[in-house]
């Protein structure tokens, strides 16, 4: 989890100073405008997307551009949130998988040691998740209005649940034993 949570600090607070301001190009007006009232932007109208960004221009509605409200600003902040999410999830696929990787080669356990294996799957996990965090489209995406980043992080948790699954099929989930 260290690995997850230094790439979401890391990726969120450079998303964070490089957040743009307001409305950009594309289709951020129409998406903002669509989740500051909870609307439809445009085919094929984003639900999820739509009510958490809303979620966001409700929690930061104090923050203004030049003393009018802003609400681009937030949902800008909502892409930068989920691309960091998507950066930290992909962090932990990459050192648990890379762990399982190391300790199934038995001798390379006995060599190196669990704990410099272990420095070598969080240096891995953080090095891989900041060069997609970093990549010209991910980071694009995430500063601004815009629905990219939301999907990039439900794809890198179906990734890591799939992961997950694999290793152990027949084991339920810690979060499912309520039902």
């Amino acid at each position: 989890w260290a690995a997850f949570w230094t790439a979401v600090a890391v990726s969120f607070a450079v998303y964070f100073y490089t957040l743009a301001p307001t409305v950009t190009l594309e289709d951020s007006g129409e998406l903002a405008v669509g989740s500051d009232h909870l609307g439809v932007p445009h085919p094929p109208g984003y639900p999820i997307w739509t009510i958490m960004t809303w979620l966001f221009t409700r929690i930061f509605a104090f923050v203004t551009f030049r003393g009018q409200p802003n609400p681009a600003w937030s949902v800008a902040l909502a892409s930068a949130f989920f691309g960091a999410l998507a950066s930290g999830i992909t962090a932990i696929l990459i050192c648990r998988s890379g762990r399982d990787m190391l300790r199934s080669l038995k001798r390379t356990t006995e060599l190196i040691g669990e704990r410099s294996e272990g420095l070598i799957c969080w240096a891995s996990g953080i090095a891989a998740s900041l060069v997609f965090a970093f990549s010209p489209v991910t980071w694009s995406q995430a500063v601004i209005v815009e629905v990219y980043s939301l999907n990039a992080f439900f794809l890198a948790l179906v990734l890591f649940f799939a992961y997950v699954w694999m290793r152990r099929p027949s084991a339920r989930p810690t979060f499912l034993t309520w039902l």
